[in-house]
């Protein structure tokens, strides 16, 4: 845990232990679905001023928050719901690494204002989202995990 504070220059490490940095640098799931692993993961992008993969987490989380959501298409606030999807097709145009066919699916979806056919494509963005920050999460993971050369 010493580590930690030199690697990542974060202060905020209150409630992460051991057990969870050795999750965490397991597979980036891991990282992704927990909140403390969340936050341990963007002060690392932060202090490694890795600016697109701090982009690519926020979309990953606008995502969560989407799929999460309880709004039905008949409800008033569905309308709300399609400007936040609206919100992250914008934000989701802004991170290269993602496939230009689910960016197409994403309109699509939004055209057709089905929200069974948004969340499929959301699961969809998600995964390509969790790719996109494969290369940020190796960089976290080499920084937690000691060498095996010493």
């Amino acid at each position: 845990m010493d580590k930690c504070f030199v690697v990542c220059g974060c202060d905020d490490l209150e409630g992460v232990t051991k057990s969870d940095l050795d999750r965490f640098t397991d597979k980036i799931e891991n990282v992704l679905n927990d909140e403390k692993g969340r936050r341990l993961f963007r002060n690392y992008m932060f202090t490694s001023k890795m600016k697109n993969g701090r982009r690519a987490l926020d979309l990953y989380e606008n995502i969560e928050r989407l799929l999460n959501s309880t709004e039905d298409a008949e409800s008033a606030s569905f309308r709300n719901y399609l400007r936040d999807y609206d919100r992250l097709i914008d934000a989701a145009e802004r991170i290269e690494e993602l496939d230009f066919a689910t960016m197409e699916r994403m309109v699509i979806a939004r055209d057709s204002e089905n929200k069974e056919e948004i969340v499929e494509v959301l699961k969809v963005l998600k995964l390509e989202v969790t790719k996109a920050l494969r290369r940020e999460y190796s960089a976290f993971r080499l920084s937690f995990v000691p060498s095996k050369h010493n």
